[in-house]
């Protein structure tokens, strides 16, 4: 996934993709979404959250699914359960919705 992307994620859901923390008396940048399958488990809830959004993604998710050869339900369902395919058809949608 390119920082685009994550840019683009983190703006439907109101992230901040990193921040400053004091941390031993000194600055650092942390980063406080990893894009993992907690992180997805946020996004499923926003996408609810804003009515019709998760049944537009779910398809637009099966869709690329079935291009990348998996034909089957239970298949596809395992296919989302990978945090980088759910982030990568989440940032396609995004896109496709402009």
């Amino acid at each position: 996934m390119t920082e685009e992307d994550k840019q683009l994620i983190a703006a439907y859901m109101g992230w901040k993709l990193s921040e400053w923390r004091m941390i031993d008396g000194s600055a650092h940048v942390v980063n406080p979404h990893f894009f993992d399958l907690n992180d997805a488990g946020l996004g499923v809830a926003e996408m609810q959250k804003r009515g019709d959004d998760y049944v537009k993604f779910i398809k637009h998710a099966y869709d690329m699914a079935f291009d990348d050869g998996k034909m089957q339900f239970h298949t596809v369902t395992a296919w989302l359960f990978n945090a980088e395919n759910f982030f990568a058809a989440m940032s396609e949608w995004l896109k496709e919705r402009g």
